[in-house]
């Protein structure tokens, strides 16, 4: 039971979370929810959020609740007017069943673990040309932006080779998504809708062209297999173009912020950077352990369909459930001494990717990107070190780095 002081306090700690700027640092404000109560009501906001490992992992494996974000996007009269809400609506990460079902169907069957591990060559061979590029820029011993150079266009690279998107178009498309994704926590200024808006217009109308050519020419790519299961009266048009996006996006957004936050703990690290680079043998559990240091989602949201019970309490019906992805990831009932960077840590499997129906389907290939990477990085560089100020990013709900300066030495 949470005292009147307490749940004050929570109410507090979720308006600091979720009113921009992000904190820079969010555990302390997890922590002060978990002492409150791990399944906390706010009256105040009208929801309920989920602190605690358990219930946050047991909330997101109900098959039968809805999308928070999109209860939030339809509350807007005028969601049809803009292009940027209905893509993002058309989109897996905001439908219910038994359309998400349907449409992640189809992209299981083309976006599957096996195909992901015949990625591995390709992820090699982007990877060492980055690195390259990076030993070469870096070599007078002048910063560089490690999100500029590396974690923004590497895992870029490799979901357009997937996809069969230009390699050329690369960056320009990830403006164009992580510009639609502004809107995706229902959390953004007028101006970032427009922005949005604008984005979406010229994100569909090149993926439209991609989308076209394949109906002309198949190829062994993500798209084509895409187009045909369109074509096989799988997915109507809309449903298509918000698959194809949403897997662009879905397929570089994990791996940048795996990059960017996890060279920034390696970093402030040091004994376990030290111990990766004389055990390789660990990088698995090591790329897990990064992905849940710093989840790169906040949370994510649902409405409930039914009563639920969630740790000894009763959520009702028709309630907004907010579960704090990187609260749970930081649970000391589930990590011993959470907040310590741990690359041998075994306590089970983290949210930092979510759970469920809604497991985000760019984990397999984030990994095995963390896994190619990170040990090749610390190899080609024996020092790494942050040179000025890292500028966060300002996407409320995404935790990451919009540039990361870093001095690299042999």
């Amino acid at each position: 039971m949470e005292t009147n002081t307490t749940a004050r306090q929570a109410d507090d700690a979720l308006i600091t979370l979720f009113t921009p700027p992000q904190p820079a640092d969010p555990f302390p404000l997890y922590e002060t929810l978990q002492s409150a109560n791990r399944v906390h009501h706010s009256a105040a906001l009208g929801l309920w959020a989920l602190s605690g490992y358990d219930e946050v992992t047991a909330f997101l494996r109900m098959p039968d609740t809805n999308s928070g974000p999109r209860a939030a996007t339809v509350l807007r009269e005028d969601w049809a007017d803009h292009p940027s809400l209905r893509l993002y609506l058309n989109s897996m990460v905001t439908l219910d069943n038994p359309d998400h079902g349907r449409i992640r169907g189809v992209a299981g069957k083309v976006f599957t673990p096996n195909k992901i591990k015949k990625m591995r060559p390709a992820v090699e061979r982007l990877m060492k040309g980055y690195l390259a590029q990076i030993e070469e820029q870096a070599a007078g011993g002048e910063p560089v932006d490690l999100v500029a150079v590396l974690a923004e266009p590497f895992p870029v690279a490799v979901i357009s080779e997937m996809l069969g998107l230009p390699h050329a178009d690369g960056k320009r498309f990830q403006e164009l998504a992580d510009d639609w994704s502004r809107v995706w926590s229902g959390l953004y200024p007028e101006e970032d809708l427009v922005r949005a808006d604008a984005a979406v217009e010229e994100l569909t109308a090149r993926l439209q062209e991609t989308i076209d050519a394949r109906r002309a020419e198949p190829r062994d790519d993500l798209m084509t297999s895409i187009v045909q299961g369109a074509d096989e009266g799988r997915l109507d048009e809309d449903e298509l173009m918000a698959l194809a996006a949403f897997l662009f996006t879905a397929g570089f957004a994990a791996t940048t912020n795996l990059i960017a936050t996890g060279v920034v703990a390696l970093i402030e690290h040091p004994d376990e950077l030290r111990r990766w680079r004389e055990d390789k043998s660990i990088t698995a559990s090591a790329v897990d352990e990064l992905l849940r240091h710093t989840a790169h989602t906040a949370a994510t949201s649902r409405i409930t369909t039914r009563p639920v019970e969630l740790g000894g309490t009763e959520i009702p019906e028709g309630a907004h459930v907010l579960a704090l992805l990187g609260a749970a990831n930081r649970d000391p009932r589930k990590y011993p001494d959470p907040h310590r960077l741990d690359l041998t840590r075994d306590d089970g499997p983290n949210l930092s990717l979510s759970a469920g129906a809604h497991y985000c389907m760019g984990g397999n290939l984030a990994r095995i990107e963390g896994a190619e990477l990170f040990p090749a990085l610390i190899d080609t560089f024996s020092h790494i070190e942050i040179a000025g100020t890292p500028e966060r990013r300002d996407t409320m709900g995404l935790t990451g780095f919009a540039t990361l300066p870093v001095t690299l030495e042999h």
